[in-house]
């Protein structure tokens, strides 16, 4: 099953298990058929919106977004990070272009938050594969979840890392924490959950 295949797989699942996952009937709403309505995104629109950010997109984030360029309000990527339940919304590039406006548009270390976090915290946080930043110009929001919290793109992984891997922003306590080595990985992990 391929990529698109996968995630048309978690559509229905959404649609049919709405209330399980405590989300607005897509249906009733009439979330489910926007969502249908949305194009995908260009081979222009992801290329500017590369040169923009100086980035090159993982291979199936670019998959991804030529199939749909956002969801609009239907959840798409049900997840579970660290036990908590998420179901977040794919945002399109023009949301993540407005979004890298005010969040993660400059870079601040953990450490510049002391009464926020404390040196335990900081240790408890550590992960060879995130570099220990709240705030990092170099992760590009592109799915999100009550408008607090936000799956990243992170262009500037540490040592153990992969460029392109997929952190997830939570808020209120603030932490970053490693969600998927990628989309690909991050959609086989939904659908482990939910099959």
């Amino acid at each position: 099953m391929d990529l698109i295949q996968k995630i048309k797989r978690i559509e229905q699942y959404v649609v049919e298990n709405f209330e399980e996952l405590d989300l607005d009937d897509p249906i009733e709403e009439g979330y489910w058929e926007e969502y249908q309505e949305i194009p995908g995104a260009s081979p222009n629109e992801i290329e500017s919106f590369e040169k923009k950010f100086n980035i090159k997109l993982p291979k199936d984030i670019k998959e991804l977004y030529s199939y749909k360029n956002g969801s609009k309000y239907l959840s798409v990527l049900p997840s579970v990070i660290h036990d908590v339940e998420m179901s977040f919304n794919l945002m399109s590039l023009e949301q993540m272009e407005k979004t890298k406006q005010y969040f993660q548009n400059r870079d601040a270390l953990l450490t510049e938050f002391p009464d926020f976090f404390t040196e335990e915290d900081i240790e408890k946080m550590r992960d060879s594969r995130i570099k220990p930043y709240l705030f990092h110009r170099q992760w590009i929001p592109f799915a999100e979840y009550c408008d607090s919290c936000f799956l990243m793109l992170d262009f500037d992984p540490d040592k153990e890392g992969r460029e392109g891997q997929i952190l997830c922003y939570i808020h209120d306590p603030d932490e970053v924490t490693y969600a998927a080595s990628g989309v690909s990985e991050f959609v086989d992990d939904i659908l482990q959950t939910i099959d």
